[in-house]
């Protein structure tokens, strides 16, 4: 897309003025003012000024604003002559005007530099690139939203506890310098699994049922601004280890209920039983059986004799009388 005539000569005369205020003076108040949100304005010495999308050109750039406060921006230019110097220039902007600057001249095709921003409301940061070789030049410029610059720092107060055989996993979502809605927060939960990597949007809490007691959960997470948000897509650094070692007690509710069940029974049916066998005996006593020397004491009613040992028992004799009688030869049958 070209811009029109009268845009040309505004974008060259700003751009120019931009450029050389910025290798004398480091004044970037005029770039502030350009609205150029999300497009890429590239500018050669043929006259030709051309607004793009960053992804038509070949050559790679971005900034990032870390949790730290630490404004970091990185180029690649593979693809540039040999001898072509190349100039880097980054500006921090608060509305309309500059309130850092940054800018190198002659660096390497491909890297990065940083600065720490002296104050947390700013609103824009242009990234300014200029190419030159003897009377050539090309710039590219890029101006970013504060807001899609932002790494999210790792998910906050991370904790986990089994209860009642399940794993629990809370934790808090991230600061970020504008109000998100908890649904834009995409969070991934590592299990110390990475194959198996547990995807969450909009939630601060996990249950994994039917936990493996005899299992170490390692646990770390990440977070991201989801795609469908307003926001820089990509995720964050991981979280520290979160270990959950579970205790050689923590066995199956449902054992721990059958052995406070189980034990009061059996101890019941074992006193029932003891009880039922002295009922037993109360209820039907055994006949006395006294020894042999007691009976005969009994027998013979004799009080001295209660020590001396019994007589032994001298057999019956059976005595049989037989009787004759005499014939009488006169009484005849």
């Amino acid at each position: 897309m070209k811009l029109f005539p009268v845009h040309q000569i505004l974008w060259s005369s700003l751009l120019l003025l931009w450029v050389s205020q910025s290798e004398t003076e480091g004044n970037d108040s005029d770039v502030c003012q350009m609205d150029m949100d999300n497009v890429l304005v590239v500018q050669n010495s043929t006259g030709l000024d051309t607004i793009v999308d960053k992804t038509d050109v070949k050559e790679t750039f971005t900034c990032l604003l870390h949790s730290t406060n630490v404004l970091n921006c990185s180029w690649s230019f593979h693809i540039l002559e040999k001898d072509m110097q190349l100039s880097v220039y980054v500006s921090v902007c608060d509305d309309d005007e500059a309130v850092q600057f940054l800018n190198r001249t002659s660096v390497e095709r491909v890297g990065s530099m940083s600065m720490i921003l002296s104050q947390h409301e700013v609103s824009n940061v242009v990234l300014h690139f200029n190419m030159s070789l003897n009377d050539k030049w090309t710039t590219y410029t890029h101006m970013y939203e504060m807001d899609i610059l932002e790494v999210l720092s790792p998910p906050q107060n991370i904790s986990a506890s089994v209860t009642r055989g399940d794993l629990n996993v809370v934790w808090d979502l991230p600061h970020t310098r504008s109000n998100f809605n908890p649904r834009c927060f995409e969070c991934q939960l590592d299990m110390d699994d990475q194959e198996s990597l547990k995807n969450l949007t909009g939630q601060r809490s996990y249950t994994e049922l039917n936990a493996d007691p005899t299992k170490t959960y390692r646990m770390r997470m990440r977070t991201r601004i989801a795609k469908k948000c307003y926001g820089l897509s990509q995720w964050s650094d991981w979280s520290h280890t979160v270990t959950v070692e579970q205790s050689v007690s923590a066995v199956n509710p449902l054992v721990i209920i059958s052995i406070s069940l189980g034990i009061p029974m059996i101890l019941l049916a074992v006193l029932l039983f003891l009880r039922h066998q002295r009922l037993s005996q109360a209820l039907c006593p055994p006949i006395p059986c006294p020894p042999p020397k007691y009976k005969y004491f009994l027998e013979k009613n004799d009080a001295l004799n209660f020590f001396h040992s019994a007589p032994p028992t001298m057999p019956e004799e059976e005595i049989t009388v037989v009787e004759y009688a005499e014939q009488n030869p006169g009484n005849r049958s």
